[in-house]
């Protein structure tokens, strides 16, 4: 009678443990399709904005979205007592670190977007695929870690490939009847992005000696570090793109049809108010959703999903909005090495932090 109430424990362990790798599953799978749709429609919806719909104004766009990041992220960070009651203590520790990361982002941020109104989104995306390589040459000179054999192969991979795509680029506007004014505003859009990269990769390289050791959560972080960037970008966006604003959408006296005109289309006000509101709910939709994913599995995750995002969006931007159909052989082969080199670089990586938690496992038994 004993064994056969044990034996009906067991099975339902093993019943429940059954179901509970099945729920784990089937939260994976639903987090990384949230995780690839909210950050490739973000992407899309950017470029939509930026470069389609005429509201050329980039700055503006990203101080929109870091106002409604803070709005939406204010009833879980002043409700939640876990959150609360932490806010003094932590901000002592890590306000220096905060203001550094701020600025780093807000320039990350705003480059990247002011490059989307003159850059295609399939090139702009094969261009920050290089971010582990800055990275990477950052970590030897900060950290004194070099990477492995395979690392190295992948990050030569990924800077060639990238630097094919810039040429070839650079070779298709030659080739093509490109007005002077043209050919500069693609040069700058080019030059905003590679600034982006830079930034982004910066941010990261040096965001654990910044934040001197302190680990904060992703909702944390972007909380404390969003009012910073949103300070050092504003005045900016307020000289550089106000004037033009108010006249475009708020001067009803000389407004016309032609200020709202984008190639052949009109594009409405509120349309284009729409367009900014779905950016802002896809960003902080996107913010909650990674955050989630790297919590339910890990950061490397991500990392790998970086490959397919970039693949999908370049795929996504030829559908969409017709790129890449002007682009040279020297352009496609620069973006199949530099994505093969980032498959590589990020298979190096797994197998890495695999072997890590390997040895803090036997380490701990």
């Amino acid at each position: 009678m004993a064994s056969e109430q044990t034996i009906e424990k067991n099975d339902k362990q093993q019943t429940n443990a059954m179901n509970a790798n099945a729920n784990n599953r089937t939260m994976t799978i639903i987090l990384v399709i949230l995780y690839l749709v909210l950050n490739s429609s973000l992407n899309l919806l950017n470029r939509y904005t930026l470069g389609h719909a005429g509201f050329s104004f980039p700055i503006l766009l990203t101080c929109a979205h870091l106002s409604f990041s803070v709005i939406a992220l204010s009833p879980i960070m002043l409700a939640n007592k876990a959150y609360r009651d932490s806010h003094a203590e932590i901000l002592q520790k890590v306000k220096n670190g905060v203001v550094k990361i701020g600025l780093f982002m807000s320039l990350n941020i705003a480059m990247n977007n002011a490059s989307l109104v003159s850059m295609p989104l399939s090139l702009n995306q094969v261009i920050r695929a290089s971010i582990p390589v800055v990275c990477a040459v950052c970590a030897v000179f900060v950290e004194g870690r070099v990477p492995s054999s395979i690392e190295t192969v992948g990050l030569l991979c990924v800077a060639g490939g990238v630097m094919f795509c810039i040429s070839g680029s650079y070779q298709g506007q030659m080739s093509q009847s490109l007005s002077a004014n043209e050919r500069e505003k693609n040069m700058v859009g080019l030059v905003y992005c590679i600034t982006a990269t830079i930034s982004n990769a910066l941010m990261m390289t040096f965001s654990g000696k910044i934040m001197g050791g302190e680990k904060l959560d992703a909702l944390r972080l972007t909380y404390y570090t969003a009012p910073v960037t949103l300070c050092a970008l504003l005045p900016v966006a307020l000289f550089l793109e106000g004037d033009r604003f108010v006249k475009k959408y708020l001067d009803f006296n000389t407004a016309s049809r032609e200020e709202l005109l984008y190639g052949d289309d009109y594009v409405s006000p509120f349309k284009v108010l729409l367009l900014v509101f779905g950016g802002c709910l896809n960003a902080v939709s996107y913010n909650f959703v990674h955050f989630a994913l790297v919590g339910h599995t890990s950061a490397v995750t991500t990392t790998v999903l970086g490959n397919i995002k970039v693949a999908l969006l370049i795929l996504c931007s030829r559908v969409l909005f017709g790129e890449t159909k002007d682009w040279t052989l020297s352009m496609v082969f620069g973006a199949l090495i530099a994505l093969g080199g980032f498959g590589l670089y990020s298979f190096a990586r797994i197998k890495v932090s695999q072997e890590t938690s390997g040895r803090s496992s036997l380490g701990k038994k």
